[in-house]
């Protein structure tokens, strides 16, 4: 029984993990199979521990027991002040803009499920409230499910090693200053970029080409590559490959037409059977990550670091976007808890 124990529950989802981890690293499916592997390789250090003496196996228990119950108590609500907060500092230090009312939009979202809580507890006996909160319960399960789970493979996406030769190395564009110089933000994906570069050059005498991938936009006076073409130039280091991609929009188009500038200037069909690594910022590089799967690009990334109170919106916006991008089984999903919300009021009304 033990051995089946360890290779069921625990053998299976590892060996899941590794799978998806090389093969699908953005797969959501990754971020799945590392916290069930995780969480029974724990669980199975508790039970070994418990043989030995209980005492300590309950000390390394008591922790985990901590975690789940401020999740499940307090979880809601946590997250909901830490939102509220993250908004005061951010409209401090970025200024009034939609999109940094994310933060805002999302704890409304959050403090209204939390009010139809309560008004479910004083009108228990209305089966219209007590219907419409079960399908929004079931709804934010859902979605904060999905959102552990893009969260943790987006970590997992941003943390895998480069173990490989890189034949090409895209770095995506942003907005500018004035439109002509590279943002901070920018500034800092062309450094992770080449910090890999000169790590890629060091470690195995390699150069991986250098493609900075994006257009000029209507407020623009020169396109988003030649900018950070101009700021490479003023960095202390020596690239000897790089191409400027002058055509791309967004992420897609990055992806999109940096394949086929590579195959116009190095006589290559596509990037199937080449190392590309993609590097942007942390919180956009899984999503960029998909987008170029779906393109069928298999890449890594390298992601830059991110302000820390900027990056709970961009994090939520890459999510929204996700959800945006794969919206057809997300709503098959959420129409699938509508039609049995909806069964269970006709029931209701057939049985009195």
């Amino acid at each position: 029984m033990t051995v089946f124990f360890y290779v069921i529950f625990v053998g299976v989802p590892l060996v899941c993990f590794l799978y998806w981890n090389y093969f699908r690293p953005t797969s959501l499916w990754n971020g799945f199979f590392f916290l069930i592997s995780s969480g029974m390789l724990y669980l199975s250090f508790i039970l070994l521990l418990e043989k030995v003496n209980q005492n300590i196996a309950l000390i390394f228990l008591f922790p985990a027991i901590l975690v789940m119950l401020f999740l499940s108590v307090l979880g809601l609500s946590a997250s909901i002040v830490g939102l509220f907060w993250n908004e005061k500092v951010l409209l401090k230090r970025e200024g009034r803009s939609f999109s940094n009312l994310v933060p805002l939009i999302v704890a409304l979202g959050l403090l209204g499920v939390q009010v139809l809580m309560l008004l479910v507890t004083f009108y228990s006996r209305n089966i219209f409230l007590t219907t419409l909160l079960g399908f929004f319960t079931a709804t934010l399960s859902y979605l904060i499910f999905l959102f552990i789970m893009y969260g943790t493979t987006a970590i997992l996406y941003n943390h895998f090693p480069i173990t490989k030769k890189v034949d090409y190395i895209i770095i995506l564009g942003a907005g500018l200053i004035d439109g002509e110089r590279v943002t901070p933000l920018l500034a800092s994906r062309i450094d992770r970029g080449i910090a890999l570069y000169v790590r890629q050059k060091r470690k195995y005498g390699h150069e991986p080409t250098i493609i900075l991938s994006g257009g000029k936009g209507s407020d623009e006076k020169i396109s988003e590559a030649q900018a950070m073409k101009d700021y490479l130039d003023s960095l202390p280091v020596i690239i000897k490959t790089v191409y400027l991609e002058e055509q791309s929009t967004n992420t897609q188009e990055n992806i999109k037409f940096s394949e086929k500038l590579a195959g116009v200037r190095d006589g290559i069909s596509d990037f199937k059977d080449k190392q590309v690594v993609i590097a942007t910022n942390n919180y956009h590089l899984l999503r960029a990550g998909k987008i170029a799967a779906r393109l069928g690009v298999q890449a890594r990334g390298v992601g830059s670091k991110t302000k820390l109170y900027y990056l709970p919106t961009a994090f939520i916006r890459e999510y929204v976007g996700y959800l945006v991008m794969t919206k057809r089984k997300h709503l098959l999903f959420i129409g699938f808890f509508f039609v049995i919300s909806l069964l269970q009021l006709i029931i209701y009304f057939i049985a009195n």
